[in-house]
Order: C-alpha cells, then structure tokens, then sequence
C-alpha cells in the first residue's frame, strides 16, 4: 500500500480543506432540503454550519451560500415558506415514474391525476374519505376535462392522419 498510495500524504492539507468544504455544502444542502427558505434561513443556516471552520477557501464557501440565501429570502413574504432545491419534486417524479411503469396499460396522462397523492403522506382512513367523496367517473370527468388528447391519442391520431395522406397520394389517377 505504502508504494502504491503513499503520495497521497502530500496532499493531506488539501484533503482536510476539500472535506471541510465539502462539510459546508453538505450541511447547507441538508438544512435547505429539510427547512426550505423562510425569512431568518440564512442565520440558522449560518449556527448549523457553526464557526469553528479553519480554512478560508470553506469560510468563503461558508459566506457565499449564507449570502446567497440572505438574498433570496429578502424576497419573502413575512410567514412564506419555500423549497430552493429540486430534489423533492425529482424523487416524487420518480415515483410518479414507478407508479406509471406499474400502471403502464392505464396510460400516462390520466395518472397525473394521481401526482398530488405522491407529496403527501395518506393513511387508509383518508383513502377511505376520498374514494366516498369522488366517484370514478368523476375522475374520469376530470381528466376528460384537463387533459382532453393525450400524448398516445395524438401520436395515434397523427399517424392515422399520415396514413390516410399515403394512400390517398398513392391511389391517385396518373394523368398523363
């Protein structure tokens, strides 16, 4: 190991400074994931990343984000309360994907009725309320009215429109 892997050991400042930076930015990333944007985010972001940091390039990441979160939340409205990163809607996009792959003949577009269930915790009382309180045709109402052609009707309806157009032009009268 020592011959192979004892390089390293002149990179041990840099390495230490590199894993403090990337503490910074983990604990940033952990407290906006988990506490979104509000008015006074940028001081509780700035005591979760605490002030016992050594290294300037990691108190400079440090100040850079705290700013940067500074900034947006003076945009806020007293009381408001904001995601700042996409990691939610891309892990519920991914089960709305798993849903969809176990739904597959249903097809895509009338699933996306089901989307809002993925971003909220239900339990089989609630389930319960609101299969009692909408009816399947309902639904199939609802969806009628939002999404009125789907993705598949309008591809099958175009190449219907495309074949139609083939065999008129290829059943044409020559004229000479």
């Amino acid at each position: 190991m020592q011959d192979k892997l004892a390089w390293v050991t002149e990179y041990t400042e840099d390495i230490a400074m590199w894993q403090e930076c990337q503490n910074v930015v983990s604990k940033c990333v952990t407290f906006i994931n988990e506490q979104y944007l509000f008015k006074g985010a940028s001081q509780a972001m700035k005591a979760e990343i605490g002030d016992s940091l050594q290294y300037d390039k990691s108190k400079e990441i440090s100040e850079r984000l705290v700013n940067f979160v500074n900034e947006s939340e003076q945009l806020l409205r007293d009381g408001e309360r904001l995601p700042m990163s996409t990691e939610i809607l891309e892990s519920s996009f991914g089960l709305f994907k798993q849903l969809e792959g176990q739904q597959s003949k249903s097809g895509f577009t009338s699933l996306l009725a089901c989307f809002p269930a993925l971003l909220h915790p239900t339990t089989p009382e609630e389930i319960k309320v609101a299969f009692d309180r909408v009816s399947p045709t309902d639904v199939h109402a609802w969806i009628q009215a939002r999404f009125p052609s789907t993705v598949t009707s309008r591809r099958q309806s175009a190449y219907a429109e495309y074949k139609a157009t083939i065999k008129r032009a290829t059943n044409q009268p020559e004229t000479t």
